[in-house]
């Protein structure tokens, strides 16, 4: 039978993975706030080495009077050695927007660039209609490279950028081909910002390596007592440098590849393009990780599979907890200082979880949403034991290591004191947090998934979905810094009191409301949702004509409210009958012991209610089983609070509202401490168990 010449081809879509924005912008942020975070550093040691002495003076001064008097007597000191760790951020931000503006003069000197002559006028004619087509704002300067350069590539000041492209490229500019692809490709680097981002990045790399000299200049001077604490982990950050450079740049041009695919009616163009460039296939895993360039092998395949460039990366997540690690505690000892003469409790941990926290939402979260929404797009899967959860697992574990081995590494207290020996209670927080924190917003996202087909712009799904995962990794952040405080400081009867005492804070009790009501809607609305079909905005535009194209839908598991429903009232019942049973064995609560005793009671009843649902769906359902925890959890305290209410009110002529409010809320805030803690433990313990079961089944018995 002969073949029909028009009948349509079925293919797969092209998965849009720049709908979402590039989790990589938010690695550069958090790039570049770590090379700041050396200047807070450089800024203190120099505080230390010229009014040291003055400052230990005053703080045993004060010392001398009464407790209540002491705050008030340290503050003005405490508050002039942060403002010197300040400038010293501030200096090195100062000095890279400088070193920012005069660089690209040395590349051009260096690089021996020229601005196009008469003869070129055609290829000049050529590039205005390319970025037209590429839709920039402002129409980038072309140069012209000498014999000798290899590549075209981008560069400029801060919102004047320019093209440098070799002689061979603009020899075939002058007419449509292959020369398109590689000009379209750098217009999509500025048009994506990376411009901006990797010059700034790289400037302030260049002030703060110069700036880590200062400390080992000054302890040559005055004596090398920093020194062994100091050297490695400034050899370490550089390093980690180097690695986060090569690896956010090999991101960023799989995002410019499809960018620039986008521009134009098919995709030869850019094949042809990278046809131009060598094979560059690296000999060792060494050479691999300094790659600014994946190789044309990788490049090709995600121009025809976009959704591997949504891939989850370990190196790229560990990274990021590292430059999180490293971070955190240098915010925490400026801010402390600066808000020591105020009323905010614990303010440097806050402030350094509206800056670590809020960054790793753009960097990791914003990374496994995207991961989610483009392996659902190509698949229509999202099922346990999918790839999908095999990245977030790697994800999680990526960014709970770095946060560990971040704050070991952190330059933050040198100087001041040596650093202590290695506790591993330092260890226990960051780890068992980071894991939770990304099963978390893993599972928000599988739940979420589908409510992006009800709506008609990307920025409509993605904007909320960004700002809900900068909010669990904030206060998850802080939740998960105070309970290393907590168990650094009193071990685990520090922990004990943590989970008494530690939840009147609002944004946590916002954060577990908003997470209550999301997994509600989510659950709610997920059904409709899957009615509809995909959105043309998550696909790339069509390069075939006469296709028929087939376009997996959005799916995630934990569609029904029923089961979590089932098991939050049944746990909410149970604990609202213990609790009213035991309070009627207190009697009445009119002494200081009888509340302790009542409060100790409430405490530990509720966490049973929230962690044993939560521990359920977990085992069960270890993809979407962290959000429904948010279903069961609040039902349950809904129950516990209404049997408390009802005791109260019989056995007493009236009950405060406030009280009951007060009592609620930061149980609350401790279910969503304790599920961050719960997930953290239980799923990859059910994860690790289908891994070892599938092992044991393809060795056979033994």
């Amino acid at each position: 039978m002969e073949k029909n010449p028009f009948a349509s081809t079925v293919v797969v879509r092209r998965v849009n993975v720049l709908a979402f924005p590039a989790p990589t912008t938010g690695l550069y942020l958090l790039f570049i706030a770590a090379l700041l975070g050396v200047g807070l550093f450089v800024g203190s040691w120099m505080h230390n080495v010229v009014l040291g002495k003055e400052w230990i003076q005053a703080l045993n001064n004060c010392l001398a009077l009464e407790v209540d008097q002491q705050r008030g007597c340290t503050a003005p000191t405490e508050f002039r050695r942060g403002l010197w760790s300040f400038a010293g951020a501030v200096l090195v931000a100062g000095f890279a927007v400088a070193v920012s503006y005069a660089v690209p003069s040395v590349i051009r000197r260096r690089r021996s660039l020229e601005l196009p002559m008469p003869k070129h006028q055609a290829v000049v004619e050529r590039f205005a209609q390319l970025a037209s087509q590429a839709s920039l704002l402002r129409m980038p300067r072309l140069y012209i490279g000498p014999a000798r350069m290899g590549d075209a590539f981008s560069f400029g000041r801060p919102g004047s950028p320019a093209v440098a492209l070799p002689p061979k490229i603009v020899g075939m500019l002058v007419r449509p081909g292959p020369a398109d692809g590689v000009v379209l490709h750098e217009f999509a680097h500025i048009r994506h910002r990376d411009v901006e981002l990797a010059w700034t990045a790289r400037s302030a790399w260049y002030v703060a390596l110069l700036a880590l000299l200062f400390p080992i200049v000054g302890a040559l001077w005055e004596g090398p007592s920093i020194l062994p604490n100091y050297l490695w982990r400034a050899a370490l950050l550089a390093v980690v440098v180097e690695i986060v450079t090569a690896a956010v740049l090999r991101a960023r041009e799989y995002d410019a590849d499809l960018r620039a695919t986008a521009e134009l009616p098919s995709l030869e163009a850019v094949r042809s393009g990278l046809g131009l460039l060598g094979a560059g296939s690296p000999l060792n895993w060494l050479r691999r990780l300094r790659m600014r360039h994946p190789t044309r092998t990788e490049r090709l395949d995600v121009l025809e599979s976009p959704h591997l460039a949504a891939g989850s990366s370990f190196l790229q997540a560990l990274c990021a907890g590292l430059l999180a690690g490293v971070l955190g505690p240098l915010v925490v000892s400026t801010a402390t200082p600066l808000l020591s003469g105020t009323e905010i409790v614990l303010g440097g941990i806050w402030t350094s979880a509206a800056v670590t926290g809020s960054l790793l939402g753009l960097t990791v979260g914003l990374d496994i949403w995207r991961s989610q929404f483009a392996y659902s797009l190509a698949h229509g899967t999202n099922r346990p034991g999918s790839p999908t959860m095999r990245g977030v697992f790697i994800t999680a574990a990526g960014v709970s290591a770095g946060l560990a081995l971040g704050q070991l590494v952190s330059l933050a207290g040198i100087g001041q004191d040596a650093p202590a020996l290695l506790d591993p209670m330092t260890l226990i927080a960051p780890i068992i947090a980071g894991l939770g924190t990304v099963f978390i917003c893993a599972a928000f996202g599988a739940v979420c998934l589908p409510l992006a087909l009800l709506v008609t712009r990307p920025w409509h799904f993605w904007l909320p979905a960004v700002l809900l995962n900068i909010s669990i990794f904030l206060v998850a952040t802080w939740i998960g810094d105070s309970l290393d405080l907590a168990l650094t400081s009193f071990g685990w009867l520090g922990a004990s009191m943590w989970i008494q005492y530690g939840y009147d804070e609002w944004p946590g009790i916002g954060l577990a409301v908003l997470l209550t009501v999301v997994a509600f809607l989510a659950a709610l609305l997920g059904p409709m949702s899957r009615r509809r079909g995909a959105r043309e905005w998550m696909y790339f535009p069509s390069h075939t004509s006469g296709a028929t194209y087939s376009s997996p839908a959005l799916s995630a598991t934990g569609r029904t409210l029923r089961f979590p429903l089932v098991l939050g009232l049944a746990a909410g019942l149970a604990g609202s009958i213990f609790l009213v049973s035991q309070l009627l064995l207190i009697g009445p609560i009119t002494t200081t012991e009888a509340a302790a005793q009542a409060n100790s009671l409430w405490v530990s009843t509720t966490v049973v209610c929230w962690v044993a649902p939560g521990a359920i769906l977990c085992l069960i359902d270890p993809v979407a089983g962290p959000a429904k925890v948010f279903i069961a959890g609040p039902l349950s305290l809904g129950f516990c609070a209404l049997g408390v209410a009802v005791f109260w009110f019989a056995s007493t002529d009236s009950a405060s509202i406030n009280v009951l409010w007060s009592i609620w809320s930061t149980a609350m805030e401790r279910g969503l401490a304790v599920s961050i803690l719960i997930v953290g433990l239980v799923v990859p313990v059910r994860y690790a168990t289908p891994v070892a079961a599938r092992r044991r089944y393809r060795r056979g018995p033994p």
